[in-house]
């Protein structure tokens, strides 16, 4: 049996609370960072599709029920007029649903990994240390799930991969695909000795995507890439790329030959571009 839509008519209503004004950072902090807004119905489908645990629906009153019929029975359906709706938010949503959900339980470099192993083939990861950008860190996570990653990991500075928009741009791959990150208190390890680890230990290619002229160019190395245990694709920040520290941590670095004086790419088009290339060159692997 479903829950029968809760009509909403104050804007004020302490129902709408986690959604007044669409506060992420506050919504984030509260109880320990696990609670997170889901924008759309596409991306809410997709949340009741792997399992995410939904607190509640804000909908528009005429797709409340259709929206009841497809949440799971005892998350709350609040159905209020568009008008209402906005003023809680603070600004148009245009598709009329938006879902409070909470985070999952986190996961670690080293339990991808070893998946990766248990399944019998190379792992393939991509490291964002520090993409700082909503949309951008929306955007790898569903580069990286589209193309096959078994993991996005990011480090401490990078934007939350659980704030709405980063959500909605994900189009809720980030439900489906590990997000390894690192800050999180309940993450462990550090990114640094991960890296460490992910090279010397567990076998990893770490590639280093640079603009530098003189490094190898991609095909090449992606291919000799897939001779190793697994490959990370370490992409830099929007503005100055990797840090030397980054770079240090890398076993080869490699660039995307680029023309009519281009020196670089959006980071998830690089993503998209060097991560195919892997994925390909691991597809070609000899048994």
């Amino acid at each position: 049996m479903r829950e029968t839509p809760s009509p909403i008519h104050d804007p004020l209503d302490p129902r709408l609370e986690p959604y007044l004004h669409m506060r992420d950072r506050n919504l984030r902090a509260e109880g320990g960072g696990v609670r997170f807004l889901a924008e759309g119905r596409m991306v809410v489908e997709r949340a009741v599709a792997t399992g995410i645990q939904l607190e509640s629906v804000l909908v528009v009153e005429s797709k409340a029920q259709a929206v009841s019929e497809l949440v799971p029975q005892g998350t709350a359906v609040l159905a209020c007029a568009k008008a209402v709706m906005e003023q809680a938010a603070g600004f148009s949503l245009h598709q009329g649903i938006v879902a409070v959900g909470r985070v999952p339980a986190p996961t670690t470099l080293r339990q991808v990994v070893a998946r990766a192993r248990a399944a019998g083939r190379p792992g393939t990861l991509v490291v964002c240390p520090e993409v700082t950008n909503v949309d951008n860190v929306g955007l790898l996570i569903r580069v990286a799930a589209g193309l096959g990653a078994d993991a996005m990991v990011l480090g401490p500075l990078c934007a939350d991969p659980w704030y709405r928009r980063a959500v909605r741009t994900s189009m809720g791959t980030v439900f489906s695909l590990p997000v390894v990150r690192y800050g999180d208190p309940r993450a462990g390890e550090s990114l640094d000795a991960d890296l460490h680890w992910l090279a010397h230990e567990a076998q990893y290619e770490v590639l280093a995507t640079v603009i530098d002229p003189q490094a190898p160019a991609l095909e090449p190395v992606a291919r000799r890439s897939a001779t190793h245990a697994g490959t990370a694709v370490l992409l830099g920040s929007e503005g100055y790329g990797l840090d030397a520290g980054t770079l240090a941590r890398s076993t080869r670095r490699v660039r995307i030959p680029m023309h009519h004086g281009v020196d670089s790419l959006n980071v998830a088009v690089a993503a998209g571009i060097v991560l195919h290339a892997v994925v390909q060159g691991a597809a070609q692997r000899p048994e």
